[in-house]
């Protein structure tokens, strides 16, 4: 359903709140006129999607994702935006209540310009009034921010093509932050100007280094364990790599306890032995990866935290498409898997500590925007094979996005020494969630169901029975490449 605001409206405001609704179809316009003014009679009829004003979209896009999921506490009490109109009235008897969209609030306020192009509205007064579409849009355009992105362009230029880099600003490298090239481990990010510059300066790296606070902590994958019986193999997986042969070449080793087998309740001699998975002991998960350097990797944490599950919910709204998700915490100087690639595109958001990513383009076209993922490669085929696209350390806050097909590996690194210190940011462990979208959802997948059905319907149908009509006598004898003819 279309949230919507009621607020009051007098004179020639109604004029100008019409302004601000904007149609994809230009044959469909809401009109408004004067006080008595309303929306067309057959809005609610149509299923056509209203744009968003890119202003308030850029407005929005300053909220956090907990603000933007309705998770933040300060955001429970909502102060109402009075147009000039209202604050020049007197009469609230006379005022004509109309269902106003957050952009309309916005065209009604006048601006100063003191307080910038907005008026000195608060965006989280408008968060919740927004209708689902342009929600999920403005969480995409959250998430990306940083990177200087929108998300029409990243549709355009990223999505299922290249990778995208949303982080802290770079004193260095300002046109380089898309992802669109190799960055380099360790390059400047702080600029160390001294005085009120650098308290500034932190604030802000303040402010991005907590941007995707209240989605998920280690306290919270603690708990996780400690309260839902979580399974190895099933609900979490503890891996690292590692050189067990002393060769010198490393390899992706799983700590899992095997299921054991139990007789099937039916009993009898044919019935299969079910797996018991072994539940996850919480001393026995810490002790692995704090004392072994091992990685902790939940699957589905959404299914235990809800605001991961309300972030896939709202960006399942934006993609079209199932979303998923995993948790990867990995302790410092420690990597839990082999370079790879995946069957799905992702989004990595670092939540805490840092992780050093080196990422490679497709081997080639064969494994461009795969369906299947890869084997565990070891790191002479990458050297060999791969192209290194990018090596760049993600620190709370930061976000990457990779298509499926791009090879990728990480390791949990100290906080580089050209970023900044920050009061309650730590080092000694990683942890990131993933977001997953786009498995089994290309054009192939599609068609590999519509077909058979297609094909199913055509046949039983009763206009025609040419596909029901036998093969032709002997076909075998002259169809076939065998039966081709030779260039020559």
């Amino acid at each position: 359903p279309k949230s919507v605001l009621k607020t009051t409206a007098r004179g020639g405001s109604a004029n100008d709140i019409a302004t601000a609704v904007r149609r994809t179809d230009d044959a469909d316009t809401t009109t408004m006129s004067g006080a008595a003014g309303g929306i067309d009679a057959d809005d609610d009829n149509n299923d056509i999607v209203e744009e968003m004003d890119p202003k308030l979209e850029e407005l929005l896009s300053s909220l956090t994702p907990a603000q933007i999921l309705l998770l933040d506490d300060n955001n429970s009490e909502k102060t109402s935006v009075r147009t000039a109109a209202d604050d020049a009235a007197s009469d609230v008897d006379d005022a004509v209540i109309i269902e106003q969209r957050p952009e309309a609030r916005m065209q009604g306020v006048e601006h100063d310009e003191d307080e910038g192009a907005y008026g000195g509205i608060d965006p989280a007064d408008l968060v919740g009034d927004l209708t689902t579409e342009h929600r999920a849009r403005v969480l995409l355009s959250s998430l990306i921010a940083p990177s200087g992105v929108t998300p029409d362009e990243f549709y355009d230029t990223y999505w299922g093509k290249r990778p995208l880099l949303a982080c802290s600003q770079r004193d260095d490298d300002d046109d380089d932050r898309d992802g669109g090239g190799k960055k380099g481990y360790g390059k400047q990010r702080h600029g160390g100007k001294g005085g009120a510059d650098d308290d500034a300066e932190d604030a802000t790296a303040t402010r991005h280094a907590t941007r995707l606070d209240g989605l998920l902590n280690r306290p919270v994958v603690d708990e996780m364990i400690r309260k839902n019986k979580l399974r190895y193999g099933l609900d979490l997986n503890v891996t690292r790599y590692t050189d067990t042969t002393g060769g010198g070449a490393r390899h992706r080793i799983t700590l899992d306890p095997p299921p054991r087998k139990r007789r099937s309740k039916k009993g009898g001699e044919d019935e299969d032995d079910d797996l018991e998975y072994i539940v996850a002991n919480t001393n026995d998960v810490w002790s692995n990866v704090d004392a072994s350097g091992c990685t902790l990797r939940l699957l589905r944490p959404h299914e235990h935290a809800d605001p991961v599950h309300a972030l896939l919910s709202l960006l399942e709204s934006e993609f079209g498409c199932m979303a998923g998700s995993n948790a990867y915490l990995t302790p410092k100087n420690s990597q839990g898997f082999a370079p790879h690639y995946d069957d799905v595109d992702v989004f990595v958001l670092q939540l805490e500590g840092y992780k050093r990513w080196r990422v490679y383009a497709p081997f080639n076209k064969k494994e461009t925007l795969p369906r299947e993922s890869s084997r565990d490669y070891t790191e002479k085929e990458v050297e060999e094979k791969g192209e290194e696209y990018m090596d760049e350390v993600l620190g709370p806050g930061d976000v990457m996005y990779l298509p499926r097909g791009w090879i990728h590996q990480a390791e949990t690194v100290p906080r580089p020494s050209h970023l900044p210190k920050l009061p309650g940011i730590k080092d000694d462990h990683s942890l990131h969630l993933t977001v997953s979208a786009m498995q089994n959802w290309c054009w192939a997948d599609f068609l590999e169901m519509l077909m058979p059905e297609a094909l199913e319907g055509a046949v039983a149908g009763d206009k025609s029975v040419s596909l029901r009509e036998g093969l032709p006598r002997n076909f075998l004898g002259y169809m076939g490449t065998m039966h081709q003819l030779s260039d020559d």
